[in-house]
Order: structure tokens, then sequence, then C-alpha cells
């Protein structure tokens, strides 16, 4: 695989483990530079079981636990992760905040962004990061909001599942295979004890995906095939940038 460079932008502590921890493998695994840029490490509303469990503990108590735990999942999935220390639920992403991140962007120049979806009934913290990802991408691209610096590359752009899909008009068309790295995404997402009931949800979901794909799954590993029936785990993203060919399946 041509190497390329993957960031993903993630609203809270370890959304990104959940959602799209075996896609980062899948490109470290490969020898891909991944970066993680945290908006927030979710102390608010993405820790109710630290809190439950450790009565007159401190939003900065919770808040050291939760980027103690992003820093153990980044490193099993090899990767780098910024922490931008925003507040969460609700999550306010300010001009100064979005050329930040552009400026982040440009520095790191991504081939592939991953982040939220655009919207999550349930979870707003998610729709902001969705619209600031975007709008910092708009900056890095352009001449004009750093003109001592290069503007980036067009880059591929996915967002990936929200915690409740079916209220959330998530309409998956592109599905990695993850079944080689599983068992480090697994891995990654048991030092997460705060949101322990997170494996259990993504891990039936990405087992299920896996079932479907091997079925009826076109790409790179074409259904019907020795390679596809070995497909048993696959995460879900909308890929927001159009795929260009001279060719259907090219």
């Amino acid at each position: 695989m041509q190497q390329k460079k993957l960031l993903v932008i993630s609203a809270h502590a370890v959304d990104f483990v959940w959602r799209a921890g075996g896609t980062i493998a899948n490109y470290t695994s490969a020898g891909c530079p991944c970066k993680i840029i945290d908006l927030s490490v979710g102390a608010r509303g993405e820790s109710e079981t630290v809190w439950k469990k450790n009565p007159g503990i401190t939003e900065e108590e919770v808040a050291k636990i939760r980027t103690e735990e992003a820093k153990a999942c980044a490193g099993i999935l090899g990767c780098e992760i910024d922490f931008y220390g925003l507040q969460d639920h609700l999550l306010v992403i300010d001009h100064e905040t979005i050329m930040r991140l552009a400026s982040d962007i440009r520095d790191f120049n991504p081939d592939i962004v991953l982040t939220h979806s655009s919207y999550d009934a349930f979870n707003p913290d998610h729709d902001a990061a969705h619209v600031a990802t975007l709008a910092a991408l708009r900056q890095a691209n352009v001449t004009g909001t750093f003109p001592d610096r290069p503007p980036t590359k067009q880059v591929e752009i996915f967002t990936f599942e929200p915690d409740q899909p079916m209220v959330c008009n998530f309409v998956p068309n592109t599905f990695i295979d993850v079944t080689p790295s599983w068992e480090l995404k697994v891995k990654a997402m048991k030092v997460v004890p705060s949101q322990a009931f997170m494996c259990g949800s993504y891990g039936m979901r990405t087992e299920n995906y896996g079932t479907i794909v091997s079925r009826y799954g076109q790409g790179s590993v074409k259904h019907g095939t020795a390679a596809s029936e070995g497909i048993k785990y696959a995460e879900p993203f909308v890929r927001i940038t159009p795929w260009v060919s001279r060719f259907f399946n090219e």
C-alpha cells in the first residue's frame, strides 16, 4: 500500500478508538504516520462511570484520568496524540481554535482525515467537531489564511459511525476490513475502564458489518472470494470527498 498520512479529529478522549481503532491500526501497522487530535477529553459528559465511582472527584482529576486513557489507546494503536484541552458538554469551538486546527493540519499535511458525522441526535459535541474539522480543512487548503506557508493538498475526508446510527441518519458508503487489526483494537478498548460498556456495543456492530461486507462488499477485496470470506470485522464510514474514476471499480 502506498504510504499515506492519517489524521483523526476526535471530539472526546477516546471517540477515535470505538469508531476507527481498527482502521487506525491498519494504517500504523503498514508504517503510515497517524495523528490524533483530541479536542476535549470528555471530563464532563463522557465520564459518568468515573464520576459515580469517585464521589467528590474534581473535573481536573477526571480530565487527568481520561487523558491517560487516551494516551494509552494511542500508544497501543501506534499513533501520536495531541490534546487541545477544550471543555466538553457543550463543546464550543471558536475561531481561534479552528485556526489552530487549520495550522496543525497544514503542519501534518495529511492525505486522509477521519472525524465525526455531521449529525448526532444525542451528542451535539460530535456535530461541533464535524463542523470545526471541515472549517479548518478549508482554511488549511486556501492560500490566504497562512500566506507564509503553502496550503495543504486536497485530502480525502471520511466520517465515522455515531453511537446510535439508527437515529442519526448515518448511511455508510465505505467499509474498512479491520479483521487483521481486530485484536489490537480490542486491546486498546480494554484500557478504557471509564467507558467499558462501549466495548460490547462496538464489538457486536463491527462483527455485524464484517458479515455484511463479506457477503455483499465491492472494492479491493471482492465479495465471493477467499479474501472476502475471511472478513470478520469491518468499520463503517461515510466518504465526503467524491471518488473519481474513468471506470467503475477501477
